[in-house]
């Protein structure tokens, strides 16, 4: 199959951001700056005065992603809630950056991707001379978790399509539980979608230590009777599986390949996206990929 590589690129200038951790509950700055072609997207944690505070892309790098991602490097320091940044980036098409934050989790904005796309397209993006390397599926890769499940199959493009179908939400979206997408189209609207989540389950997940900075201004909230509580209800009738897409589009990202497969996957979650990569990195040799210029993510080892 031919495969034309993605041209690598990075942001025109320095971007800023504010907000609340969703998780953590801290008041979080957030600088994404401009890199070098082969950078990838670095994470350095700005509280942290060592070599200790960077943190790179891998998806051995995720650990206990429970209601959203967490990178960690090899001395403990983490990141976490990168999901959404990381598809923003995927949906601008910048692979070069590093953001320097001063807490351990990425500000969770309005619950969506949409702010960090409105400001890099406002900034602009550089096309740099290197290309990103891709995996080209040529054979079926799947896991599944109780009512979880998700698959990689053999396609021309990169697309995505995801269902969502368990007796609670059902009620929420009827048929508005489904949403596909390919990686060429323009992903703003995707980029808006919230993430979500019940009343019900708000002092559960507090006790869990999550979820201190979550509210109506960044979580779609579901209140006891299926309806939405939130001022305006819906941006989209589809909204709630979208968020699940740009959840997976962001989680895809650790991996530091472009993906050519169609994705499907019904109530995915970010282990189950995490498992996926996991299982893909380890099944290389299965597939056919694409190094520009023999160059690869440095978390792997060379491949024969």
């Amino acid at each position: 199959m031919f495969c034309r590589l993605r041209s690598e690129a990075t942001i025109r200038d320095n971007v800023e951001f504010a907000g609340i951790g969703v998780h953590n509950g801290k008041q979080t700055r957030m600088r994404v700056l401009p890199a070098d072609e082969g950078s990838g997207i670095v994470f350095k944690r700005t509280d942290i005065k060592s070599n200790r505070a960077i943190i790179k892309l891998s998806p051995n790098a995720v650990v206990d992603p429970t209601l959203c991602t967490r990178l960690v490097n090899k001395d403990g320091t983490s990141i976490a809630v990168v999901e959404h940044l990381l598809a923003a980036f995927r949906i601008c098409e910048i692979t070069n950056a590093v953001v320097e934050v001063d807490t351990d989790e990425i500000p969770i904005m309005d619950g969506s991707a949409l702010e960090f796309v409105r400001s890099f397209k406002d900034v602009g993006t550089l096309c740099q001379d290197a290309y990103v390397p891709a995996i080209v599926i040529t054979e079926p890769v799947s896991v599944s978790y109780k009512s979880t499940s998700i698959l990689i199959a053999s396609a021309d493009e990169c697309s995505v399509s995801l269902k969502l179908s368990y007796d609670r939400i059902n009620p929420v979206i009827g048929d508005n539980n489904s949403y596909s997408f390919s990686l060429n189209e323009n992903l703003t609207k995707l980029a808006s979608a919230r993430t979500f989540g019940w009343v019900d389950d708000y002092e559960k997940v507090r006790a869990m230590g999550l979820a201190k900075g979550a509210s109506e201004e960044n979580t779609i909230a579901i209140a006891t009777d299926n309806t939405i509580l939130n001022k305006g209800g819906l941006r989209d009738p589809r909204e709630l599986v979208m968020h699940k897409c740009l959840d997976l589009l962001g989680d895809i990202s650790v991996i530091g390949f472009d993906i050519i497969g169609k994705i499907e996957g019904i109530n995915t979650s970010h282990a189950t996206n995490n498992m996926l990569m996991r299982k893909l990195i380890g099944e290389l040799h299965k597939h056919d990929v694409i190094y520009p210029e023999s160059r690869e993510p440095e978390f792997l080892c060379k491949i024969a």
